[in-house]
């Protein structure tokens, strides 16, 4: 079986789960790659070096919820200096997706398949 790819919109409730975890909902980007790292530990293509580059494939698609305003365009978190601050909206949206939140847990040190599809 081929490794599973992970996608940006994979990223978006387990980057929103660890800001909601945050006092004042703030996580810096680098924080949130090494955060992202540890929970889903990519494999293949996502843990190769991009060419010409310092990070990989997988650094570099956590990146892109900033550059691709992902949590801004569905009103989950404001992109700040540097990282990113929750919106109550984003708040909600853990809230309701309780069920995945828990299994994000369970998964905590291993692969999870999409928790927002």
């Amino acid at each position: 079986m081929a490794d599973h790819i992970v996608t940006e919109s994979e990223l978006v409730l387990p980057a929103l789960w660890l800001m909601n975890r945050k006092t004042d909902g703030f996580i810096e980007t680098s924080e949130l790659i090494r955060e992202l790292t540890n929970i889903i530990q990519p494999i293949g293509i996502d843990a190769e070096i991009l060419d010409g580059r310092n990070d990989t494939y997988f650094s570099q698609k956590v990146r892109n919820l900033k550059s691709h305003k992902t949590f801004e365009r569905n009103g989950y978190a404001t992109d700040v200096l540097n990282g990113f601050r929750i919106t109550e909206m984003g708040r909600m949206i853990i809230s309701a997706k309780g069920e995945a939140i828990a299994h994000l847990r369970r998964l905590r040190h291993r692969r999870f398949p999409s928790l927002l599809a």
